[in-house]
């Protein structure tokens, strides 16, 4: 009888000290765990996620989802994923051209109207020997607002960036950028069409 006690208290020594080991070496697990992040390709500045608002853009509420679901019933191919992805290469491929300086490229992104704005802007820049604001990292983006007038669909999104300005240092910008569409157009582009402080 006292030898089975001791078989016992042994086994379940044994046992103990596994179910330890293992929980120190495998750690504990509290649920849904995030993907991991992509490592940056390389010679590319390593990029944080753009929020919760931009990983969940169904989320829009309000104004901004009647509007999103009347720019789907006119256009069924419009997709707010798609179009979010889209807006971020957009700032980022705008705020590069404009601190280069370059008009072409800004051409196809803009309405006639900002870059005209955007034009002057540049020249004034360049013959004060400025420099333009280089993006150093986008911290989120949110579609705030989306409407449709007639055949053309507007969708405003904001933005919270960190922008390198020369000697300024680096600042925080807090920015509702507009774009639009004719939806009646074979062009699937959207372009920006107006900028203000958020």
């Amino acid at each position: 009888m006292n030898d089975s006690l001791i078989q016992i208290a042994v086994l379940a020594f044994v046992a103990g000290f596994v179910l330890f080991r293992l929980y120190s070496t495998l750690g504990k697990r509290t649920g849904a765990e995030p993907p991991p992040a992509p490592a940056p390709a390389q010679g590319e500045l390593p990029r944080e996620p753009v929020g919760v608002e931009a990983r969940n853009p169904g989320a829009a509420t309000g104004q901004a989802s009647n509007g999103v679901m009347a720019i789907v019933r006119a256009d069924p191919s419009f997709d707010i994923e798609h179009f979010l992805a889209g807006a971020r290469g957009a700032y980022e491929l705008i705020i590069g051209a404009f601190a280069k300086g370059d008009r072409d490229a800004l051409r196809g992104l803009l309405t006639p109207r900002v870059f005209e704005s955007y034009s002057d802007a540049i020249a004034k820049r360049t013959e004060a020997g400025g420099q333009g604001p280089e993006l150093v990292r986008l911290k989120g983006l949110e579609l705030v607002d989306a409407v449709l007038e007639g055949a053309i669909a507007r969708v405003a999104v904001k933005f919270e960036a960190e922008l390198a300005e020369g000697a300024h240092g680096v600042r925080d910008a807090r920015e509702r950028w507009t774009f639009e569409r004719d939806i009646r157009s074979p062009d699937p582009n959207w372009r920006l069409a107006r900028v203000a402080a958020a």
